[in-house]
């Protein structure tokens, strides 16, 4: 195997992250067990039970012959490069190829141009091709030759050549597709009877490459497309990697019956990702009601552990289905409120089948972005070895080969193959955990205001994950305005004079919050000698003064603008002042 640069900044990070992790945590396995012990992992695994596809369900999954028969002959293999992008600003650029269906191409090329904008962006050198027809044989020599000229990752975009592997699992045969033979590009595959599906994987076992697939022509509820469906898609990738698609900063990891032991270890690992994990293990609370209803509560990353079929999760109450099933139709009702998924649940992964869940996980309307799950029994297991880098910076897809890395470094025994060969990601491998900048106020102050006139200014801020939230912290707003909560807006009639001095905090939405604060002084001026508070100085101002003083006239409404001579008190002199002032060339007027 060759290691890249890639290969080593992840295992930095996954070995940093993993010893902070594992010192908080006492409880995960890795520190109970020498983990390259081939027994004691063989120990760890069979005490967990398998993923299984449940019996009340029916029903069994698409077979090689089956899949064989709708696919079809195998047509020539044609590959072309359309286009390469590349961000001149980076000395050396990891090479990311993306892979087109022939036919699909036409229909898509504005969301793919958009795509190689961004990872250019990201600071890619993208490589763009539209291919068709060929065998796996085919596709997988082509990606050496891509790897063997610097390529590091890709994603298939349509649909492409599948390749599958059969063995015995658990004392039953078991035939699925099989992402792990386009990773690992120097291991040595063999079909030993012939049968169309690989069976013997020996050599080199570990991945070279990281890859992503967005297989979306088996979607089919409420009439999708295949088209509209990968627009959408791109259109959902841009706007999180622009910033404009922001979920909370928080992850879910809802573990069923049968993996409860286990909860405090496997949502730890979430938490090399989030500050604020929740954990659901609690065994008649895991069911399908309430895992659909934690669905829309604004999750990034949710990690589900439930015996499942491709298009659905079974929930158990102790041993017996009691939990309910949550139906892949009713996922695309609720359009769930996540954009990465870690389906620890079987064939969720299996993206021949019509409507599989990591496909639906993935497509759905307003979120979803990278579902990683298996195409057979099995899953996911020492999930540290993803989120640690994952939560380092990696990208899934980076994330995602550096766990099989580790997997693969064990050698793959029997049990290896039964619980991880089939795990694929359907989404863009290249997308980063990210978070938004950190809230700031910019306003750096407010507007002066004028004694009984209206006044509005608002308090601006950048960063963070809106809606936002504006309040007072310190201090007091002058009598007679208001700060809108919900807007930053300070508005009102302003009902007393002088400095008044507070401190706004603004807070965004996000989980956990971020916010800023900043001191501000209004200060509520008046005209010196508009006695009548009319915005003008005149006659009206001496009669005023005149009313008050001696004909039990009403008080000035600023008393302040009426001492016009700063002497402390109001009498006569003021009204002399005036006089000179507007009519004999008298000094200016002051207030105090």
């Amino acid at each position: 195997m060759r290691f890249n640069r890639f290969t080593v900044r992840v295992l930095i990070m996954t070995i940093m992250v993993l010893s902070s992790v594992l010192f908080i945590n006492s409880i995960i396995w890795a520190q109970k067990f020498d983990i390259n012990d081939q027994q004691a992992r063989l120990e760890y695994q069979e005490s967990i039970p398998v993923t299984m596809w449940p019996d009340h369900i029916g029903g069994e999954p698409l077979s090689y012959e089956q899949w064989r028969a709708k696919a079809g002959a195998d047509k020539p293999f044609v590959a072309g490069l359309l286009e390469s992008v590349s961000n001149p600003q980076k000395a050396d650029p990891d090479i990311f190829c993306i892979f087109v269906n022939y036919d699909l191409y036409p229909n898509i090329v504005s969301s793919i141009d958009t795509y190689m904008d961004d990872l250019a962006a990201d600071g890619y050198d993208a490589k763009l091709f539209r291919t068709s027809g060929g065998t796996v044989e085919n596709f997988r020599q082509f990606l050496v030759d891509e790897y063997n000229d610097g390529m590091v990752g890709f994603v298939l975009v349509g649909d492409f050549p599948v390749p599958w592997y059969e063995t015995y699992c658990w004392e039953s045969y078991t035939s699925f597709p099989i992402d792990l033979f386009y990773m690992d590009l120097d291991g040595v595959w063999e079909d030993l009877d012939s049968n169309g599906l690989y069976d013997s994987h020996t050599g080199d076992l570990g991945p070279e490459v990281w890859m992503g697939r967005l297989t979306a022509s088996p979607m089919t509820l409420n009439g999708a497309n295949e088209v509209d469906l990968l627009v959408n898609y791109f259109a959902k990738n841009h706007g999180y990697r622009t910033g404009e698609h922001f979920l909370y900063n928080r992850g879910l990891a809802y573990i069923d019956d049968d993996w409860a032991y286990w909860d405090s270890a496997w949502g730890a690992a979430v938490g090399m990702v989030y500050e604020d994990v929740t954990i659901v293990s609690e065994g008649a609370e895991t069911i399908a009601d309430d895992y659909e209803n934690r669905l829309p509560q604004n999750f990034e990353s949710i990690l589900l552990c439930a015996h499942s079929w491709p298009n659905g999760h079974s929930f158990k109450v102790g041993e017996d289905w009691t939990g309910g099933d949550t139906y892949v139709s009713e996922v695309v009702y609720i359009d769930p409120k996540a954009h990465f998924y870690n389906m620890f649940a079987c064939s969720n992964g299996r993206y021949v089948e019509n409507d599989y869940m990591t496909g639906w996980y993935t497509f759905c309307d307003a979120h979803g972005l990278a579902t990683i799950g298996s195409s057979k029994t099995g899953s996911m297991l020492y999930f540290e070895y993803f989120y640690g880098p994952f939560g380092a910076g990696a990208t899934i897809g980076e994330a995602f080969m550096a766990w099989f890395e580790t997997i693969a470094s064990w050698g793959f025994p029997e049990n290896d193959v039964c619980w991880f060969y089939g795990m694929n990601l359907c989404g863009d491998p290249t997308l980063r955990h990210l978070e938004p900048a950190p809230l700031e106020i910019l306003s750096e102050d407010l507007n002066e205001a004028v004694f009984d006139e209206e006044y509005v200014d608002s308090v601006s801020v950048v960063g963070g994950m809106p809606p936002y939230a504006w309040s007072i912290i310190e201090g007091t707003l002058p009598d007679g305005l208001t700060l809108d909560g919900a807007t930053g807006v300070v508005a009102g009639t302003c009902t007393s004079q002088g400095a008044f001095t507070f401190t706004i905090e603004a807070r965004d939405s996000n989980v956990p919050y971020t916010a800023d604060t900043s001191g501000y002084v209004i200060s509520v001026n008046f005209l010196c000698g508009d006695v009548n508070n009319d915005s003008q100085i005149n006659i009206l101002d001496i009669t005023f003064l005149i009313n008050y003083l001696y004909k039990d006239g009403p008080e000035p409404p600023v008393m302040t603008a009426a001492d016009t001579d700063a002497s402390g008190a109001i009498n006569l002199l003021d009204i002399t002042a005036l006089i000179a002032y507007l009519y004999k060339g008298g000094a200016e007027l002051i207030c105090i």
